[in-house]
């Protein structure tokens, strides 16, 4: 379902203008080590005795941030932005949650936030910028080496090089601020919480494991250390109401590394569960660690428990009207100036076009290579 309209129409300018270097390290996949909260482990006792709104499509309004450095550098292409959205859309439309921004993009010129070594300096520009009674995501170069995190008292920050258009960060990290945990969870940090503890998954795997969760409360914690401990889920569903992320629906995966699915779109790893019991990580889950072209689904039981926290603990959030939901628009416009080459003053250029019906908006990028690598500017 796309929410939102749109067009390129591209102007090439011949100038100089000096580049910014966008982060493209290596980051982690996701730096949420966010565990069952106790709001989840309540619904998963009684889940018939939470409201989900039947078939109703909720509307969520999401607040969305572009960060760049001190000179306006490093911006998240707004095209690129477009494109991730109806995405994010597409993931959602299964559980029958869909995303609309509210109000502008908001753009913050800031290398500090920009590039922030971690999670609790992510939380300051979160505590700077958020906008109320909205689902804020914000897209910087680096967010503490990862792809992105979810603060769930705060918001999400996504790296830009890990939210291209055919990227599930943005998906993952919007399911942890939907209440979501990983469904390895606990095998964050390995056997112990700071990965002191080797495990080989040829082994039976122990019954518990620990992890530390200590940035991802509902208050932020500042000179505590919080260890957690998780259940090892078993094969057999034994004991799958409490171990792990609480999900049935969600088979044991104890992988908390980026892995690549095989043909049957499962892990190419093997593990043991605490009885001995083989299996294979399945891979199209969202919320697990395998990369995007294997990830396509939430679960059953986790777009039931979304919508709940959406109605039960972020109704704030919900859009009380249904906002009318157009087609995408795809053709180009006719351009109108500067055509066959023109050669325009640079300070005085003007872009014009013939109007597309329909079309609520434009998107206008500048380059000075005709390949148009990542634009300039995007207006």
């Amino acid at each position: 379902m796309v929410m939102l309209r749109y067009l390129y129409a591209i102007l090439l300018l011949i100038f100089a203008v000096p580049l910014t270097a966008q982060y493209f390290g290596n980051p982690n996949a996701c730096g949420t080590g966010q565990g069952r909260s106790a709001w989840l482990k309540d619904y998963q006792l009684k889940p018939n005795d939470f409201r989900k709104g039947g078939d109703t499509i909720i509307y969520v309004a999401m607040a969305v941030h572009i960060v760049g450095t001190n000179n306006g550098g490093g911006y998240y292409s707004e095209a690129t932005f477009l494109d991730a959205f109806c995405l994010l859309n597409e993931y959602f439309l299964p559980s029958g949650i869909q995303f609309v921004i509210s109000g502008d993009i908001l753009y913050h010129n800031n290398t500090a936030y920009y590039d922030h070594a971690t999670v609790l300096e992510g939380y300051e520009m979160m505590a700077e910028y958020n906008v109320p009674d909205a689902l804020n995501t914000y897209f910087v170069g680096n967010p503490a080496g990862n792809c992105g995190y979810n603060l769930p008292y705060a918001g999400i920050a996504n790296s830009n090089s890990c939210s291209g258009p055919n990227d599930v960060t943005w998906a993952h990290e919007v399911g942890h601020a939907l209440s979501l945990p990983h469904p390895f969870l606990g095998w964050e940090g390995g056997v112990s919480w700071d990965g002191s503890v080797d495990h080989n998954f040829s082994d039976p795997a122990p019954e518990r494991v620990t992890y530390d969760y200590t940035f991802f409360q509902d208050t932020l914690i500042l000179d505590t250390l919080i260890i957690d401990t998780a259940y090892v889920e078993r094969v057999d569903g034994s004991n799958c109401h409490f171990a792990a992320d609480g999900f049935c629906d969600t088979p044991p995966d104890y992988l908390a590394v980026r892995w690549s699915c095989n043909g049957n779109g499962t892990s190419p790893t093997t593990q043991h569960d605490p009885a001995d019991q083989v299996f294979q990580s399945e891979g199209s889950f969202i919320m697990n660690y395998a990369n995007d072209d294997c990830q396509t689904r939430f679960s059953l039981e986790q777009q039931q428990a979304m919508r709940a926290f959406l109605y039960d603990q972020r109704a704030h959030w919900i859009l009380v009207f249904i906002p009318p939901l157009p087609g995408q628009v795809t053709e180009v416009p006719n351009q109108v100036a500067p055509i066959n080459g023109e050669i325009q003053n640079v300070f005085a250029a003007e872009l014009s076009w013939e109007v597309v019906p329909e079309a609520t908006q434009y998107v206008v990028q500048v380059s000075r290579l005709s390949s148009f690598p990542p634009a300039l500017t995007t207006t």
